[in-house]
């Protein structure tokens, strides 16, 4: 096994599963190429190079992170989407040079079916879920999303890493369950991932004393975030804990979701003049989600 994606939605705390796995023994790539910023002081873990190349990407259907393209099944066989290949296949390299590696971007919920293509099968999925009213407040804090608008977002990410994720191995971790039992849970993620191919041979209980778990303060969802999230949460609940060969559930996207993303097209278009993201809501740092 080569690697491990970690996908998630933005505040999903897909940094901390990302930084665990890289004490455990996988390779973020080069020090100097980690994106650090002011919504996670301490670090992201992730390529400044691949965020760029998923920009590129999300770019060249029209769109950007925060008002994400609505893609068809079968997009990246298009003539668009196999123009962009060899850039990414030339970034990739750049940036990772051995195994195991880990690779985070939560931009890559959006772009996985066209970086399996680059990749190729010898890649295992680390899916990270967090209570949707979390992500949504965090997102809400960090940039400035209205509440509705960051709740369609969380239905897009999460629906479009979960069904890109069919056929290959996938262990899934409850952010939950890491903040209030990360020995546990981190114990049960390297046995997993141990059974699907990937050997990590870190020290556990180190790799535990990197979930500062008192800095996360996840709030009650709202009732509206709740009623507009209950029957994805039901279905999210069904995904096995680590598969060898992943089954995505079925489910449809919720029809208010794409007219409320579309809807955002004027704000949008603002963000993407002045740049990407908004300075926050607060001066202090929010660190949920990490």
């Amino acid at each position: 096994m080569a690697g491990i994606v970690v996908l998630g939605m933005h505040r999903s705390g897909t940094s901390a599963v990302t930084r665990i796995l890289n004490l455990l023994g996988a390779d973020v790539g080069p020090e100097d190429d980690l994106l650090t910023d002011y919504d996670n002081p301490s670090g992201h873990w992730e390529s400044r190079a691949l965020v760029a190349c998923n920009d590129r990407i999300l770019a060249a259907f029209g769109r950007s992170w925060d008002f994400p393209p609505w893609l068809r099944p079968g997009w990246e066989h298009s003539a668009r989407a196999e123009s962009l290949m060899p850039d990414m296949a030339d970034t990739f390299a750049g940036v990772f040079g051995s195994d195991p590696w880990v690779w985070k971007d939560p931009r890559t919920c959006l772009t996985f079916p066209l970086w399996r293509r680059v990749l190729g099968p010898s890649v295992c999925v680390v899916l990270v879920l967090r209570a949707p009213g979390a992500v949504v407040s965090s997102v809400k804090r960090r940039d400035g999303i209205p509440t509705v608008y960051g709740t369609g977002l969380w239905h897009r990410y999460v629906r479009a890493a979960v069904g890109a994720s069919g056929g290959l191995p996938l262990v899934c971790v409850d952010f939950a369950d890491l903040v209030a039992s990360p020995d546990r849970t981190i114990g049960r993620v390297v046995a997993d991932l141990g059974n699907l191919g990937v050997d990590l041979r870190g020290d556990v209980a180190g790799a535990a004393a990197s979930v500062q778990g008192q800095l996360v303060h996840d709030e009650e969802p709202t009732a509206l975030v709740r009623r507009l999230t209950a029957r994805t949460v039901q279905v999210l609940r069904t995904i096995p804990p680590s598969s060898e060969a992943f089954r995505p559930p079925v489910w449809s996207e919720p029809r208010w979701v794409r007219p409320a993303l579309f809807a955002y097209r004027v704000p949008w278009a603002w963000r993407a003049r002045h740049g990407h993201p908004l300075t926050p809501v607060r001066s202090t740092p929010a660190p949920e989600g990490r």
